[in-house]
């Protein structure tokens, strides 16, 4: 069997058996848990995502031997590899087990510790990221607690140290390690540097497959277990999002564009990161709650999921009567960062029902994106494709609507769950099957279906609705 591939969501895991050449003999989801709570509040639970890791992988084994009429006894692995939601952080102790929920990549309660760390790194570092949210664990620990405490991990880091016993940090390139940490920064707040994993790059060998991992699984033990990414940079690598110009849209959860840039954004209007090619930028900016609207808005709509959500809103034409909906339930990151934005319907009339309040809700994703996507050709970036990730990737109304708002061509992978392609990608690099990341990438992304733009007024008249009402309730949302 080829390589096996995690990656744990906001709100499912996904395990893929994915062939040398890009094809998908196996696919499992399951369901992780993420709670809401207050003071900014968003913890995940960590054991959960070792048990659904390995339901879901022993599943997708299961179904890609079926397929392939496979011999008796326990196949064997080329490589696994996981990528998953960062910064989502936890703390685990000697034995692997954690101690207490992790901290998700939308907790924002480490405000305090991020104007800290920010002052002490010389860069604007977001509550959100890694070093502001283990300075909160471990000043808000007591002294036996910190006694307790033996790793800090992002979530793909920890399932990694599951299957092999091998801990390490995900370092997809050098440039991050500002905004993950650093042994001066460590040193400087107080932080023990033998609680913090040695960093790993993207597409080495950390350990071997444990037995009792593969017994689980349903596989040989001895592969490799190689290093993987942070869910957006696998994402980027999995729809082949490596040339100039080539956008990664990420649909999930959250939804941002993550932009193939020959240099960074001028300004922290957009978030400016290196790319996993090496001499390359990844310029993004998107919505911190896309398909977390849809989740929110489904039952209120008494629609039972997001699927009968979308065939809803296809009912309303473009423009949504003039409905206009501001998606920030949880606040923004790029570009508006803005901790206090709120999310709104704006136009709101007799004329509109449930078609026009599902449809505004879906061209609100699209607007963000665009928001983003505007800053970076106003300074001059190319932007000439869209390749979508995620369940999005399978939608044909949400692609063709991008790519009508955006004005660019959409592009729909065949496996549009593009962070599992991007830890395959990291296997075939390890295994020497490709040279370069770029090169295995391209080798392994196959495209579904092409969407052309066409030009919309009403996208245009509702777009402009939009920009005005972000800037009209931004007063109302400072002072609540």
């Amino acid at each position: 069997m080829p390589y096996l591939c995690f990656d744990i969501g906001s709100s499912s895991l996904k395990a893929a058996l994915v062939s040398e050449t890009g094809g998908l003999l196996g696919l499992a989801r399951r369901p992780v848990a993420l709670s809401h709570g207050k003071a900014g509040a968003h913890e995940a639970d960590a054991a959960g995502w070792i048990e659904a890791a390995f339901a879901a992988g022993a599943e997708a084994v299961g179904l890609a031997r079926s397929a392939s009429k496979g011999s008796a006894g326990r196949p064997e692995l080329r490589a696994l590899s996981v990528s998953g939601n960062g910064p989502t952080l936890l703390v685990a102790d000697e034995y692997g087990e954690p101690l207490g929920p992790a901290s998700s990549w939308l907790d924002r309660r480490a405000l305090t510790e991020a104007e800290e760390v920010s002052a002490l790194v010389g860069k604007t570092i977001d509550p959100t990221f890694y070093l502001p949210k283990a300075l909160r664990l471990w000043r808000a620990a007591d002294a036996d607690l910190r006694d307790r405490m033996r790793w800090f991990f992002s979530c793909p880091e920890y399932l990694l140290y599951k299957l092999c016993g091998v801990a390490v940090t995900y370092l997809p390139h050098p440039g991050y390690e500002p905004y993950i940490w650093s042994e001066g920064a460590l040193d400087a707040l107080g932080l023990p540097k033998e609680r913090f994993p040695p960093f790993a790059a993207p597409g080495i060998e950390a350990g071997k497959l444990a037995d009792e991992a593969a017994e689980r699984l349903g596989v040989a033990p001895g592969a490799p277990v190689v290093t993987g990414f942070p869910d957006f940079l696998a994402a980027i690598v999995g729809s082949a999002s490596v040339e100039v110009g080539i956008a990664c849209d990420r649909a999930g959860t959250s939804e941002a564009i993550n932009l193939c840039a020959d240099r960074p954004f001028p300004s922290r209007a957009l978030l400016s990161l290196p790319h996993p090619v090496d001499g390359l930028w990844n310029v993004s900016g998107g919505v911190s709650t896309a398909g977390a609207a849809f989740e929110w808005l489904a039952p209120i709509m008494g629609r039972a999921d997001v699927t009968d959500l979308l065939a809803e809103a296809r009912l309303s034409p473009p423009g949504a009567r003039g409905l206009v909906f501001l998606p920030y339930l949880a606040g923004e990151r790029a570009p508006i960062w803005d901790a206090a934005r709120r999310a709104a319907f704006v136009g709101l009339s007799m004329e509109q029902g449930r078609p026009e309040i599902a449809r505004a809700v879906c061209e609100s994703l699209a607007y963000g994106l665009k928001l983003a996507s505007d800053l970076a050709i106003g300074d001059g970036m190319p932007f000439d494709l869209l390749r979508v990730s995620g369940q999005a990737a399978g939608d044909d109304f949400l692609c063709a609507l991008k790519a009508d708002v955006l004005g660019v061509p959409v592009e729909a992978p065949v496996i549009g769950d593009c962070e599992l392609v991007g830890d395959a990608a990291a296997c075939a690099l390890c295994l020497g099957d490709a040279a370069s990341l770029r090169e295995s990438a391209a080798s392994l992304v196959r495209i579904r279906r092409r969407f052309e733009p066409r030009r919309a007024e009403a996208y245009e008249r509702a777009f402009s609705a939009y920009k005005a009402a972000i800037e009209a309730l931004a007063s109302v949302d400072a002072k609540r």
